[in-house]
């Protein structure tokens, strides 16, 4: 029989490698932080140098400080726009993987939403935020990325045969579906429109009924080193309650 010493170690290098076979080789760590807001919540932090495409700033640094710090007033939150995996499949059609991992909602301490994973570097994470129950606001206005690079802004800007490639794009909802279910969304109109330049993108799923809101499709490029993203979506009224307004269109191919 072993000495209780030599036992132990056996039992320790024992858990250690159940741990190890648990994570994928090579594996690094990510984590992605999530939060809707009203759009107007987020104007109400920024300077007017702040708000242009490609802006960052100050007013970026103050909200995110008290999104972590859970001292944003809630009135602020929109709660049920949560952020969820989607399916193997729907992975597939968006040239990603899915993620099972533990997703914790914010409330607790943190208001974001806030998931970990360890994935392979090279590999991009497909999530989505839809909304659970209220489907009001309906509309994502704006959408900040942080990741490789500080809190940026930008608006969805619909695309246009790779014309004009930006980190958060608009494509209608039944576009979208038809595409995923035929496994090419990302091949037929998402790889050349969409500018990882933050090692995180965004699309919106523009929905054109007027009571449903969209869909935010959030798309992460898994480096070669452990990455904290953060994507605030800030949502208002359709363009269809604004006098004179028009749905967005799905762009043209």
């Amino acid at each position: 029989m072993l000495p209780v010493g030599r036992r132990w170690a056996v039992v320790a290098l024992g858990l250690l490698a159940v741990l190890a076979a648990g994570a994928p080789a090579g594996a690094v760590e990510y984590r992605l932080k999530v939060v809707s807001i009203y759009d107007q919540s987020l104007m109400s932090f920024l300077s007017h140098g702040e708000l242009s495409d490609g802006a960052t700033g100050p007013g970026f640094q103050r909200i995110a400080a008290e999104l972590d710090q859970g001292t944003l007033g809630r009135g602020l939150l929109i709660t049920h726009r949560p952020l969820t995996s989607v399916p193997a499949s729907i992975a597939r059609a968006w040239g990603g993987v899915a993620i099972q991992a533990q997703i914790a909602f914010g409330g607790v301490v943190s208001l974001w939403d806030e998931v970990r994973w360890d994935g392979r570097p090279g590999e991009r994470s497909i999530w989505i935020v839809k909304p659970d129950g209220r489907e009001d606001p309906q509309s994502v206005k704006h959408v900040v990325l942080k990741g490789t690079t500080p809190l940026t802004i930008y608006q969805p800007y619909t695309v246009a045969c790779g014309k004009n490639r930006g980190p958060v794009m608009s494509l209608g909802i039944p576009l979208i579906a038809f595409q995923e279910s035929r496994g090419d969304v990302w091949d037929k109109y998402v790889a050349k429109n969409l500018d990882l330049r933050h090692g995180v993108g965004g699309v919106v799923g523009v929905n054109n009924q007027a009571v449903l809101a969209d869909l935010m499709y959030i798309i992460v490029e898994q480096g070669s080193e452990p990455t904290t993203f953060e994507v605030l979506i800030t949502w208002g009224a359709s363009n269809s309650q604004a006098p004179g307004g028009g749905f967005n269109n799905f762009g043209s191919f």
